[in-house]
């Protein structure tokens, strides 16, 4: 099969043919219909953060396609259904996984980061793992919500605990921050948007997003926030960049 393998970091991807994965009888074979490039990729191909699986290595953990093979003792799926690959697999047997806390799993297993990913025409996983898709979904549009998807939910749905009513302010309108402003809209919130690009903030303001603040544009944005919420600033914020001076302003 061809696969893009990321050989040294700081170099471009190099497109080579591989064996295409074996399978186990409780795993599936599934042909890659899309993969995502989250902003992790980026940072092992750009920046040299290091993977545990040491180079060459196929990148890209947020994975859509359809069964290809199954193994002998798989019954759940069959040739051709639509699936979607969670980012990490987990051990469902660690303290945290009998806790519900799969998501910090003590034996958490990363595509494109502890093995092998989906910049490959096939991929192989436990069938206990991936998820069925709707038919009517396209595959391309399901791919990232293995990650710049369940990631903001699980931050609006269960961190935040967003109400409806609530003021919400969210930095960085991203890939996975439109989506924070997406949800927390869907969740009933007055959401802020927070960010540097104007288009970004235009395509918040289309998904959702009631006010918007460009940093280069006001005094403070503590400031602005209090301003737009009648003095008494936001009830939850989000920080969906990663930097700390965005931190310190958000809290």
């Amino acid at each position: 099969m061809k696969a893009a393998l990321m050989v040294e970091a700081g170099k471009p991807l190099v497109v080579q043919d591989v064996p295409k994965p074996e399978i186990g009888s409780h795993e599936v074979l599934v042909k890659v219909a899309a993969c995502g490039v989250c902003h992790t990729d980026l940072h092992y191909i750009d920046h040299g953060t290091p993977t545990f699986k040491k180079p060459p290595i196929i990148l890209g953990h947020e994975i859509s396609g359809t069964v290809a093979a199954c193994g002998s003792s798989v019954s759940k799926f069959q040739e051709g259904d639509p699936v979607l690959l969670p980012a990490v697999l987990t051990c469902g047997s660690c303290e945290f996984c009998r806790r519900g806390r799969e998501n910090i799993c003590s034996n958490m297993i990363m595509f494109g980061n502890h093995i092998n990913g989906g910049f490959a025409e096939y991929v192989a996983t436990p069938a206990k793992d991936i998820l069925p898709l709707p038919k009517e979904m396209p595959l391309a549009d399901a791919s990232i919500i293995a990650d710049a998807v369940s990631t903001p939910y699980h931050a609006v749905a269960n961190r935040g605990q967003v109400r409806p009513g609530d003021s919400v302010a969210v930095f960085g309108c991203g890939g996975v921050g439109i989506n924070v402003v997406q949800m927390s809209a869907l969740f009933g919130a007055d959401v802020i948007a927070v960010d540097l690009d104007n288009r970004k903030l235009a395509t918040a303001m289309e998904l959702g997003a009631k006010q918007t603040i460009n940093p280069k544009e006001v005094e403070k944005v503590p400031k602005k926030i209090r301003e737009l919420t009648a003095g008494a600033g936001a009830d939850i914020a989000f920080e969906v960049i990663g930097n700390p001076a965005t931190i310190r302003t958000a809290y």
